[in-house]
């Protein structure tokens, strides 16, 4: 059932209307009589009936408006003539019948010539009205009389107007409402698709976050529990360090896990806001001399250098870059090899931040068997476990602030990811030179 359909079904208050007016028209009828107010020429049951048949018409006043009203019009036409209507609550009645073609009638067309037809036929009630109580005149003069027709005339008038314009306020008020109603229905639908919108990009996030972040320690302890095994009965020494290695990685996989967590809830708790600052998971460039030490455990020759001087970056710019070096790095430990040279720099433009990661493998040394990644295919490699996520999340990361990636082999072997990010509006300096690097490791 659509709302305009339930809008136009008879209510129970409709019903206590009609049973109120109809028992309230009958009353009047039975005073009048007794009190010789009004005379009432019909009999006293004929008065109640006519009072009943006016009201009726009102249960149907929503569904079908004009046709409600004509027939109480006719009902309270014929009875009046017939000196069998009171004029007390049948006037209230009427009024109703009118009123309601104005908010119920759903062709604007209709309801304004059905009241005009309406007035026009009750004009000539008053008319006929009129003409009968002139005949009758008695001991009333022509300017009482005048009077006394004109106050009629106003009155009714005022009556059948004011039924007119209050209906169509009335139907003014229902199409406000009913847009206000529909733009409600929209916002809340469009709240609920920005909700669905947001959770698919949440769900992107968590899932970047948990390549770059644990992919890189489960991917360190992979290779390692692999050196473990096989030198296990041969070098002992060798084998401990790499169970050591798998122990620290595992710890920081939980680190990190943890810390994830902690910048997804969303608390006021003062005890687990001051916990979550304490692990804070967002990493920044402070923390690649750490990364760095730990990508050499793969036995590769990493060098670090920061070239011109540093800029004021945003904490999402410096965990983005954090994460392009820790996905680089991690890669370079899968298909560089062992004895591998990386090399990673930050050069600091006059306008953009460029990151750069590159790697060669020595004189002699051999791809890995398990090499798999999205460089795989441009190495003539079949592409059989990597899914070729780690450059993808790596471009959208810079792509979401501004700037560009690019990963590819070069042409002397080895393979490179140069990234550029422009500064913050606030930090851009033309004016700045790049100066020579600052720090080397």
């Amino acid at each position: 059932m659509t709302e305009d359909e339930a809008a136009i079904r008879t209510t129970k208050g409709d019903v206590y209307i009609v049973i109120g007016l109809a028992v309230s028209s009958m009353l009047f009828a039975v005073l009048y009589s007794a009190s010789s107010i009004q005379v009432l020429k019909a009999p006293l049951w004929v008065c109640c009936l006519a009072s009943v048949l006016l009201t009726v018409p009102l249960l149907y006043r929503r569904r079908y408006p004009s046709q409600s009203a004509f027939v109480i019009c006719l009902v309270y036409s014929v009875a009046l003539v017939n000196s069998a209507m009171e004029i007390g609550v049948s006037q209230i009645v009427l009024f109703l019948g009118i009123y309601s073609i104005g908010p119920w009638q759903r062709s604007r067309r209709v309801a304004f010539w059905s009241r005009l037809l309406l007035c026009i036929g009750m004009a000539v009630l008053f008319a006929v009205s009129l003409t009968v109580q002139y005949r009758a005149l008695g001991d009333f003069t022509i300017l009482q009389f005048a009077a006394s027709g004109g106050v009629s005339f106003l009155t009714n008038v005022a009556f059948f107007g004011g039924a007119w314009i209050f209906g169509n306020r009335a139907w003014k008020q229902r199409r406000l409402m009913a847009d206000l109603r529909a733009a409600n229905d929209e916002v809340r639908e469009q709240e609920q698709r920005l909700t669905r919108q947001a959770l698919d990009l949440e769900r992107v996030r968590i899932a970047r976050e948990l390549h770059d972040g644990v992919a890189h320690h489960i991917a360190g302890v992979g290779i390692h529990a692999a050196a473990a095994r096989r030198s296990l009965d041969r070098n002992p020494d060798k084998a401990r360090e790499s169970l050591q290695v798998i122990e620290s990685s595992t710890r920081e996989t939980v680190d990190e896990l943890r810390a994830l967590v902690y910048t997804l809830r969303d608390t006021d708790s003062p005890v687990e806001a001051s916990t979550s600052s304490t692990t804070d998971g967002n990493p920044s460039l402070g923390d690649l001399p750490e990364l760095i030490e730990s990508a050499r455990r793969f036995d590769q020759t990493i060098e670090y250098a920061t070239i011109g001087d540093s800029r004021p970056l945003t904490p999402i710019t410096e965990m983005s870059i954090y994460r392009v070096i820790q996905e680089s790095l991690t890669n370079c430990s899968r298909y560089a090899g062992t004895g591998a040279e990386v090399a990673v720099r930050l050069r600091y433009g006059s306008t953009d931040l460029e990151v750069e990661i590159s790697d060669s493998r020595p004189a002699g040394a051999t791809a890995p068997a398990q090499s798999t990644d999205s460089r795989s295919v441009t190495e003539g490699r079949p592409m059989s476990e990597g899914l070729g996520l780690g450059i993808v999340g790596m471009r959208e990361r810079m792509t979401a602030l501004g700037g560009s990636l690019e990963a590819g082999p070069k042409s002397r072997g080895g393979w490179i990811v140069r990234a550029r990010i422009p500064y913050p509006r606030s930090t851009v300096d033309h004016s700045s030179p790049d100066t020579p690097a600052k720090a080397s490791t």
